[in-house]
């Protein structure tokens, strides 16, 4: 399968990754009722999945649950570009590898805030990623 060299990949925007900008997202109920968040960070599961530290979701986890589809906008820390993610939930992961992983770096966050009782992972939402845009180019400060 020949991929599109226009097509943006996660792998080409790892500046969005690295947890200095807080990501937004944004999911809606059936009825079309927003709700939007920051995230703590926003990792790469693989070349097409992305998961998110389900911390405090309330809202989101029931808005999934009715709708699955998504978005994020991610900021890449050192050219400042911003990027829309559509997002496609597909399951919550509460044990295995990338839970253990994730846990351990909100436990060690958490740690230096001291707010280990605040930061407590209750899952990570695995998401296919649907499409990548930039929407909009940014300069760092001079």
């Amino acid at each position: 399968m020949a991929t599109d060299p226009d097509r943006i990949q996660l792998r080409d925007i790892e500046g969005c990754f690295d947890g200095v900008i807080p990501p937004a997202i944004a999911t809606s109920s059936a009825a079309g009722e927003p709700n939007v968040t920051h995230l703590s960070q926003l990792y790469v599961v693989d070349d097409g999945h992305v998961g998110v530290s389900n911390q405090f979701f309330g809202k989101t986890t029931t808005n999934l649950a009715e709708n699955p589809h998504a978005a994020v906008l991610v900021t890449d820390s050192g050219t400042y570009d911003t990027y829309h993610l559509d997002l496609h939930y597909e399951r919550t992961d509460t044990e295995g590898p990338l839970f253990e992983e994730l846990k351990a770096s909100i436990e060690s966050i958490s740690s230096l805030m001291q707010m280990e009782d605040v930061f407590a992972l209750r899952g990570v939402d695995v998401y296919r990623v649907l499409a990548v845009r930039r929407i909009a180019v940014g300069a760092p400060p001079s």
